[in-house]
């Protein structure tokens, strides 16, 4: 009988511990969303390539984090990655943000139920030279590999 429990005690850590590891490797289900802030001079096009922004200057834009799964999350932590020919500065209601190497950390401690998004997160960019390169946003809860979206980007100097 103890042989018995013990045993079962041992594949109810097994089995708890897999899915942890399971978890690390798919992606969290949070749905990315980049949106272009409105300015005259940044512009979004969206082709069999994917979404490009082009600008002339500084611009705008925001990312929003949506809970896609079937559980509660309780806070986020989110890298965006951009170009070191950009100037970027981040804010966002209940946002804690610092710069690190290659880009931003940001982190947000709300829990949010499926189907709701955490605030906003708005980050200004200015380019500091020319540019082409991609903007991108990992994102990830609990014991899961980020998920991603980016979006390719460069500074149009033309006249």
């Amino acid at each position: 009988m103890i042989k018995a429990l013990l045993c079962t005690a041992v594949a109810g850590v097994v089995a708890f511990s897999g899915a942890s590891v399971a978890n690390a490797a798919e992606p969290a289900p949070i749905d990315i969303r980049m949106i272009l802030g409105d300015s005259p001079m940044a512009y979004e096009y969206v082709d069999v390539g994917g979404t490009h922004w082009t600008s002339r200057r500084g611009f705008d834009f925001s990312v929003r984090l949506t809970d896609i799964g079937d559980e509660n999350e309780q806070g986020v932590t989110v890298f965006l990655s951009v170009p070191d020919e950009l100037d970027v500065q981040a804010r966002g209601d209940g946002w804690t943000c610092g710069d690190t190497e290659g880009g931003i950390d940001c982190r947000h401690s709300d829990l949010v139920v499926p189907g709701e998004a955490w605030p906003d997160l708005h980050f200004r960019a200015q380019p500091l030279d020319y540019v082409r390169d991609t903007i991108d946003v990992y994102a990830t809860t609990g014991d899961y590999a980020a998920s991603h979206e980016g979006v390719t980007y460069h500074l149009d100097a033309s006249v």
